[in-house]
């Protein structure tokens, strides 16, 4: 039994994830969402009531867009908040789509008609079907890859 505890010891030891080094080239940023759902909470509209904070790290550019599902229900109203380092939530924004993956809305207003682009800091829902709907959060023109949401809801 020592034999068999020792060996998997090293096991653990040598499969276990290593942590980050940092060399002269590279720098490690951690991204702490924190800071960002708490400023969304914030900002939930009266009336509506939260249901779930989302930490939203693009892995200092590597990850360009983080998706996460929730169970929506029909005749209920839903707002995602959203927070980055930038005032106006430049580059960061999220897309809603339903179960079949077709998109329903959107926090970006893409520029058109000499009207320039927008990133929006909250995006509203009516839900009109209860199913699975997927947030999908991404980051486009930005060198800041972390964010913070907030859903939250109203009957």
């Amino acid at each position: 039994m020592i034999v068999l505890n020792f060996i998997l010891a090293l096991f653990l030891a040598y499969t276990s994830p290593s942590t980050p080094t940092v060399n002269d080239s590279e720098e490690v940023v951690n991204c702490d969402t924190k800071k960002f759902k708490e400023d969304c909470t914030r900002k939930i509209p009266q009336g509506y009531t939260f249901l779930k904070s989302y930490s939203v790290d693009g892995k200092n550019g590597a990850q360009k867009q983080v998706s996460y599902s929730y169970i929506f229900s029909k005749n209920t109203s839903y707002i995602m908040i959203l927070a980055n380092s930038h005032p106006q939530n430049k580059g960061f924004l999220v897309e809603l789509y339903d179960s079949n993956r077709r998109r329903l809305a959107s926090s970006y207003l893409s520029a058109s008609a000499g009207r320039p682009a927008k990133y929006y800091p909250a995006l509203g829902y009516q839900c009109q079907a209860t199913g699975i709907y997927h947030l999908v959060f991404k980051f486009e023109d930005t060198q800041d890859y972390c964010a913070g949401s907030v859903l939250a809801f109203k009957r």
